[in-house]
């Protein structure tokens, strides 16, 4: 019987651990939607990927902050413009299906624009040429 609830006890800190590697999915923008896919406010959010307009930055290690539901505490590896750097995120539902992003010194509302952005790989040349 103790094994069972052990094992009971183990598995749903996994699935727990599982849920929450995964960002909320979308496009977002800081404090709302323009609707201009070159700016700066942009961020998208796919799997473990956090995509900025001329960066990108893939999170690790989660850890759901206590007392906050929701709010995830992250590890990210970031690159961009040629650097790379590390840092801590907090990400956290906001209140109208938006979500709240939080760095060292800097914290945004991100409204929710849209599902991500599937990117479709171009046909290839004619002739099996590259353009």
């Amino acid at each position: 019987m103790i094994r069972m609830i052990a094992s009971v006890c183990v598995l749903s800190l996994a699935a727990s651990a599982v849920m929450a590697q995964n960002l909320p999915q979308g496009r977002y923008e800081l404090n709302s939607c323009s609707g201009n896919p070159y700016s700066d406010g942009g961020m998208e959010l796919n799997g473990l990927q956090i995509l900025f307009y001329e960066s990108a930055c893939t999170v690790s290690n989660p850890e759901a902050v206590r007392g906050m539901a929701g709010a995830w505490l992250y590890d990210a590896q970031c690159s961009g413009e040629g650097e790379t750097w590390t840092a801590r995120y907090l990400i956290m539902p906001g209140w109208e299906n938006d979500v709240v992003f939080v760095q060292e010194h800097w914290a945004g509302v991100y409204a929710y624009c849209g599902p991500v952005t599937s990117y479709e790989p171009e046909p290839p040349a004619p002739g099996g040429a590259s353009k």
